[in-house]
């Protein structure tokens, strides 16, 4: 079915895992313990990651969610984690350009 032979011939090319190794950007990939749609043997190993990627695993975090505080005053920790590893990543960039 639309070109693949079967669900693991799909899973295998439409997967993202097999190519992290391959990343020549600096990337951070956030992932949690309890999405309920990835499982843990979907997760990469240390090894399969190039050394510009981190890999970060959360406890909590859901599906994209990752919200703390509290239901009438919800924060998003994944805005604020991203923001600040961007912010570090410039400030390295700044650093070996000086």
């Amino acid at each position: 079915m639309h070109g693949f032979v079967d669900a693991t011939d799909y899973y295998r090319r439409a997967s993202s895992r097999y190519y992290l190794g391959q990343i020549e950007t600096p990337t951070l990939i956030i992932q949690s313990r309890d999405d309920p749609f990835v499982f843990p043997h979907s997760l990469p190993e240390p090894g399969e990651l190039s050394a510009c990627t981190e890999f970060e695993l959360h406890a909590k975090g859901g599906h994209v969610g990752f919200v703390d505080g509290s239901l009438r005053n919800p924060t998003y920790y994944l805005e604020r984690r991203i923001l600040s590893w961007l912010s570090a990543a410039q400030e390295r960039k700044s650093a070996r350009a000086s």
